[in-house]
Parts: structure tokens; sequence; C-alpha cells
């Protein structure tokens, strides 16, 4: 399996800035919408976990999107150490292989290049899996980046 992370991410600030036109159903659109019925909002979604796609700026700063290199059955699996809330989204450009915007489309539905995702939840039924595991620890990093605060003499 090959996971791809990046850090351009398809949301509609960076769509209106490199098309000058508002689009409000990329990846980051779809999870704020899933997830405000939980009370959360905008600022709750993370930048997007791109997997499954291979897309970022090239030398020109010109944003580029290829076509997916996954094959039916890569996967990848979560392990959580707590209770979670996940939002997920398919590319609205589907696996990529075709251009679907604008006058020079290669698409004339970009349904036909979706792929379906396919989400599993397991329970563990055997509780000795667990028997060595240890919660990780928050960092003891104190969160001063490198600021000093001033000592003041009473």
């Amino acid at each position: 399996m090959m996971l791809v992370a990046e850090f351009t991410i398809c949301d509609p600030y960076v769509n209106q800035m490199l098309s000058g036109k508002v689009f409000d159903f990329h990846c980051h659109s779809n999870l704020t919408r899933a997830i405000l019925p939980f009370g959360l909002s905008e600022s709750d979604v993370h930048d997007v976990l791109n997997v499954f796609q291979v897309t970022g700026l090239n030398k020109d700063g010109q944003y580029f999107m290829e076509p997916c290199p996954a094959k039916r059955g890569d996967h990848f699996e979560f392990f959580a150490e707590i209770d979670l809330l996940c939002a997920l989204s398919t590319c609205p450009g589907g696996d990529l292989s075709a251009w679907g915007w604008g006058k020079d489309s290669e698409a004339d539905d970009m349904l036909d290049c979706c792929r379906p995702l396919v989400v599993e939840l397991f329970q563990l039924t055997d509780p000795n899996l667990l028997e060595d595991w240890k919660p990780s620890q928050p960092a003891s990093y104190t969160g001063m980046h490198g600021i000093k605060m001033p000592t003041f003499e009473a």
C-alpha cells in the first residue's frame, strides 16, 4: 500500500484563490457539513489527510492532481485509544483519473470515476490482546516555544 499525505488542501478558499469561483463541495466542506450536527464547526476540521491520492503543488506553485495509485484491497487501519468522531469524504474528483471541471472536462459525470469507501469497525473480543498495552501519555513539553517569561520581583 502507498500512503500519500500532502498539505495542499482542497477547500473553498484555495478554490476561489486559484479559480476565482465559489465551490462548496470539496473534501474540507464535506467534512465541515458532516461534523456540524455534533456541535462542531469548520475550525474543528483539521487539514484533510489525503490517502490514496496524489495531489500537491509543482515546482511552479501550480496545483496538480494525478490518478489514484490505490488498487482494490488497499487499506489502512487505525487503533483508537479514545472514543472518536470520524468524518470521511471521497474526493469530488473521484479517483482523479479524469479532469472534471471546466470546459476542458474529460468526464461527463464525475461519478464515473468515484470509487466506494468501505469502513469496518472492530471491537476487541480477546482482552489479552491488550495485556501489555499502555495508553499514550501527554507530552511533558511546556508549550513556551523558547519564550522566557519575565521574572518580577515584589
